[in-house]
Parts: structure tokens; sequence; C-alpha cells
């Protein structure tokens, strides 16, 4: 009997590879710090689950035939903060109840149909607008819409829908409550980007001095369309956290990095607009054209202006007080600090021109100068 056919081509098991330390109970505490999106998911499981229980007690017909519209509650107030936790409740529930009552009113009108439904929703929509509901306006048209096909004249559906929602977001903010989430990680990445972002764009100034050919600044704004996008990220990480400290017991413990990072936000925020004036100083129209660029920053003047940008470029990949430089960066020298910029841009001051050319060239100066007092605040000098 003849051996069982092999195939010629081997077959290759795919490695996984796993992190060195993924052994270790510390790592897993770093990833869980690092990630609360995983806590998210735990609470607005646990939420999701004691609601579903709770709904199975509640009396009346209705609550045993719609559930599933209280762990549909939960899952909407269990959000990274407190505060917003109990913020999407009330809106979630007050757009539910309003969308409800569109689809009731509808429901009077002697109109049936296709003219029913456009009507439900233009109303609805309008009022989805409404600031009071924030982003939960969404759910108005959808409330509007449900009551209007499934629901009841006498207005018990739209009752048993707002009321079991409301009881699951109850059971959400309990549970973000007793296990109130603070994320201060993701906060302190997203900083650590824009601040690597800021850097970037100070070295890429530094090596537009030495071009023949600069590009304009609109095609200057286009390369880097990314970093007000990453600065409006910044605003939102940070103003996150500080929801997410309000009444939180574990905030007081984090107060000290808490507020560093602040600082550091506020400070990166403003370096993020000195980039922004050195970009058009550089590559804007200065003084109606009438400032040749490449004749003031041409030479000796050129070379300390570039060394500068460059220095405090380098300046910040430093430590900080909120833990937001590249821990990666290492080197064999001494660090660049806003000392060694200081000095880098003083050097730029000495050889500054006395002739037309003195505006734009005093520009540049003084927005290094603001450069380094920013760096200076968030540097750790312990």
């Amino acid at each position: 009997m003849n051996a069982p056919h092999q195939s010629a081509h081997p077959q290759w098991r795919t490695r996984v590879a796993l992190p060195r330390d993924v052994a270790r109970p510390w790592w897993w505490r770093e990833q869980w710090r690092r990630n609360p999106r995983l806590a998210l998911a735990f609470r607005a499981a646990l939420a999701a689950a004691l609601a579903w229980a709770l709904a199975g007690v509640v009396p009346g017909a209705l609550a045993a035939e719609y559930p599933y519209y209280a762990p549909f509650g939960a899952v909407i107030a269990t959000t990274f903060t407190l505060a917003g936790s109990v913020r999407d409740s009330l809106q979630a529930v007050g757009a539910i109840a309003a969308g409800g009552l569109v689809g009731m009113g509808v429901d009077l009108l002697p109109v049936t149909g296709v003219i029913a439904i456009a009507l439900a929703v233009v109303v609805s929509v309008v009022l989805a607008g409404w600031h009071r509901l924030g982003a939960m306006g969404g759910w108005v048209p959808t409330a509007a819409l449900f009551s209007l096909i499934i629901g009841n004249p006498d207005g018990s559906y739209v009752s048993a829908y707002a009321g079991l929602t409301f009881l699951g977001a109850l059971v959400g903010v309990t549970a973000n409550a007793v296990f109130p989430p603070l994320p201060l990680a993701p906060a302190q990445s997203v900083v650590r980007r824009f601040r690597q972002t800021v850097a970037t764009d100070l070295g890429e100034l530094a090596d537009l001095i030495d071009e023949e050919e600069l590009p304009t600044l609109a095609e200057w704004q286009r390369e880097h369309a990314s970093s007000p996008r990453e600065r409006a990220q910044m605003h939102a990480a940070v103003t996150e956290v500080g929801e997410a400290a309000h009444r939180n017991r574990r905030a007081r413990r984090y107060s000290g990095s808490i507020d560093a990072l602040r600082e550091e936000a506020r400070v990166l925020d403003r370096l993020g607009l000195v980039v922004t004036d050195l970009a058009d100083l550089i590559l804007g129209d200065v003084g109606a054209g009438r400032v040749d660029r490449s004749e003031v920053l041409a030479g000796d003047s050129g070379a300390r202006v570039r060394a500068a940008l460059r220095t405090i470029s380098a300046a910040l990949e430093n430590t900080t007080p909120a833990g937001t430089a590249d821990p990666h960066v290492s080197s064999d020298e001494t660090p660049l600090s806003s000392a060694h910029a200081s000095d880098a841009v003083q050097d730029a001051r000495d050889v500054a021109p006395r002739n037309d050319d003195q505006i734009l060239y005093d520009g540049v100066v003084l927005a290094l100068e603001r450069a380094v007092d920013s760096l200076a605040r968030v540097e750790r000098t312990d």
C-alpha cells in the first residue's frame, strides 16, 4: 500500500513574536495604564450585564419585551470621565424622550406612510441640533422613527425606551463612580507626539535656511497640515484628563503629573505658534517683499539662526516633569537644554544686522527667544 502523498511544499508555521517581558506582572500593569480603553471595556461590560439583570426584574410587559434598552443606556454612560458619564446619560435620555415625542406627535396627525416618515425625520433632525443635547443629539431621529414605527398611541413604548435607557445609564454612572477612570497615559502620549512634531518642524526650518529656493508659505502649511490637528488633539486629551480628575479620588495621587502635563501642553501650544511665526517670517511676504531673505539669512547670521533652531529642536528631546520626552532617545553626549538654546540665540543676536533688514532678523530672533523661554518652562532641572 502506497504511503500517503506528502506535499512537496512545507507548511510554515507563523510565529508571533511576543514582548520579552510579557510574563512579568509589571508589564501587564503598564499596558493597563497605557491603554485605558481596556478598563473602559471591562467597566462597560460589567455595567451592561448588571443593567440587563436589573431590567429582568422591572415590572411591566414592555420592560420584559425591550430589556436590551437597559444595557444600551449602560454602554452610553460608560465613558472616560465621570462628568462625561453623567452628561452623556442625561443628553441621551433627553434625546430619546424628544425623539419619542416627535414620533408620537406625527402619529397623531392625519398622515401615514412615506409622508409620516419624512415629517418625523425633518422635525427630529432639526431637534438633534439643539446644543443642550450635545453629541447625543443624533439619537433624536432614531428614537422618533422607533416610536413612529413600533410604538403605541398611549406612549408606553416611549416611556419604556427612555426609562430603561435611564436605568442602564444609572448603572453606567455608578460603575464609573466606583472605578473612576483617569486617561493620563494616553494624554501624555498625545503631548509627546506634538512635542516631537514641533521639534521636527524647527529642524526643517533650520534646513530651509540652507536652501537656495524656498517653498512658499502655502506649500509649507500644506506639508505641515498635521500640526494643527495634533495641537487640537493635544488640547482635547488634556481637557479630558482635567475633566476625569474632577472629583476623582485617584487624581490626588497623580496631581503633580496632571499639573505638569497641563503646563507642558500650554507651553507646547505657544511653541507651535512660534513655529508658525518663524515660518511666516522666513517664507512669508514680510514688508511687501522689500526684504531679501537670501541676504538677511546668509553667511554668519544665517548659520547662527540655523544653529539656534537645531539646538531648540534637539533640546525638546530632553526629559520633562510631565514625562512626555521620547524615552528611547539616547546620546553619549550631554543632552542639549534650554540653556544651550539660549546661548545659541544670543549668538544669533550678536550678529544682528543694523540696516533695513533689521525688522526681519529681529523678528526671527524674537521668535527664537520666545521658543527658548517656553522650552525652559517644561524642562526638568532636578
